[in-house]
């Protein structure tokens, strides 16, 4: 039997169930293709398909829902059977699901990816180039290319296919080893030469005294592993951590004392991670601000959390973007500002903003051979982010779109 077959028997199962108030499918098709360049070598290939359906029962004490994972080996009308009963077992209250919505239009697909293998070859030679004096000790590249379906009860029919590339890497620097991680929907963004220069081990470094600095930070640090400190900010736009009293400002309040930040979710950004035409239930996905000028203005709402706020949803919380910044980059650098480029890592409580971040190494004032050590930096990060100065120079990764180097003001370091 055939993914279409399948799929249509799912659609025909789900159309027959008049006790289901509402049903969204999901059909997720993934071509995945790897190989690995070191000490055992391996490559490989393989293709699977997940359906997935998403269930909801209106009853008199509310709303419903339930998701299933269809297993060609499970019986088609008991799987289904069994997210009913999972659904009316789990009322909450009561909410609509919204009209219809448009699918955004976005690219997720890398139109200059040719066969898989050609792919992989691209990645490698995107890392001899950007490795300088390094030696390679072992490479592991993948590349999945998947391809998305998405029905609803109410007549959405939408399809689209996306690109992800990932490269894990160890290399040698005059006997010292390191790692390099990198992932991105396009080879371009996969930014190999600067991952290889902000993780290479430095040489000589000066130790840096405890106590406070000026600090900057590059778009690479700012976002160390995603969203990176700009987590905070997610968290306090999660509408059930609001709902809960477990957030430090809600809409219509200054984030912190003296913040001018504005922060945008866009779940329609070219080849961003979490972009996409759709929610995984057909709810529409929209550009949306999350802080104007230093007030929040906004939380990311999906069908059901919208519904129940009488408003229309806006996807969640995807894509972070942020506004060019007033100042020259130059003009935020002094002569005793640290620039830190990287962190090793970051500890973040996202609910209340407090951090603690290691850092190798760091860049003083604007010469970038005034190399000293790392330490590690403590604060808030809601405040120091709120209130930061900006550059006007632009960056892009595959979570964020936004200046490319942020200056916090002052910070402890250890």
């Amino acid at each position: 039997m055939t993914v279409a077959d399948e799929r249509d028997r799912l659609l025909a199962a789900l159309t027959a169930r008049p006790e289901l108030d509402d049903w969204s499918v999901q059909v997720i098709t993934t071509e995945a293709t790897w190989r690995g360049d070191g000490d055992e070598p391996t490559a490989g290939s393989r293709i699977q398909t997940a359906l997935w359906a998403t269930v909801h029962r209106d009853l008199p004490a509310g709303r419903g829902s339930a998701s299933v994972r269809l297993d060609p080996t499970r019986d088609l009308t008991v799987a289904l059977a069994e997210a009913t009963a999972r659904a009316e077992a789990a009322v909450g209250a009561p909410w609509q699901t919204p009209p219809p919505a448009a699918p955004a239009r976005v690219e997720l697909l890398d139109p200059t990816l040719g066969a898989p293998d050609a792919a992989l070859d691209a990645i490698g030679a995107r890392l001899d180039a950007g490795r300088g004096d390094h030696r390679v000790i072992s490479v592991e590249t993948s590349l999945e290319l998947a391809e998305l379906e998405l029905y609803t009860r109410r007549g959405q029919r939408a399809r689209w296919r996306t690109s992800a590339l990932a490269v894990a890497a160890t290399l040698d620097d005059a006997g010292r080893r390191f790692a390099i991680t990198a992932a991105a929907r396009r080879v371009d963004e996969l930014g190999l030469d600067a991952a290889i220069a902000q993780a290479a081990p430095g040489r000589d470094r000066p130790p840096l005294a405890e106590g406070s600095y000026p600090i900057a930070l590059t778009a690479a640090a700012l976002t160390h592993g995603a969203r990176g400190l700009l987590e905070a900010f997610v968290a306090q736009a999660d509408p059930r951590l609001a709902r809960q009293g477990l957030v430090r400002y809600r809409p219509g309040q200054a984030v912190a004392e003296g913040a001018h930040l504005g922060l945008a979710s866009d779940g329609t950004l070219p080849f961003g991670w979490l972009s996409a035409p759709l929610g995984a239930t057909g709810e529409a996905i929209r550009r949306f601000a999350l802080v104007t000028d230093g007030v929040a203005a906004g939380l990311g709402l999906d069908a059901r959390e919208a519904a129940l706020r009488g408003e229309l949803p806006n996807g969640g919380v995807r894509g972070l973007v942020v506004d060019a910044g007033a100042d020259d980059d130059a003009a935020l650098v002094t002569d005793d500002t640290l620039v830190i480029e990287r962190l090793r890592w970051l500890e973040l409580d996202a609910m209340t903003g407090w951090f603690r971040a290691a850092f190798d190494r760091a860049r003083r004032g604007r010469d970038p051979q005034a190399v000293v050590g790392g330490g590690v930096l403590r604060g808030d990060a809601i405040a120091l982010l709120g209130r930061a100065r900006r550059g006007r120079t632009l960056t892009a990764t595959p979570w964020y779109r936004g200046p490319a180097l942020w200056h916090l003001g002052s910070v402890a370091l250890d």
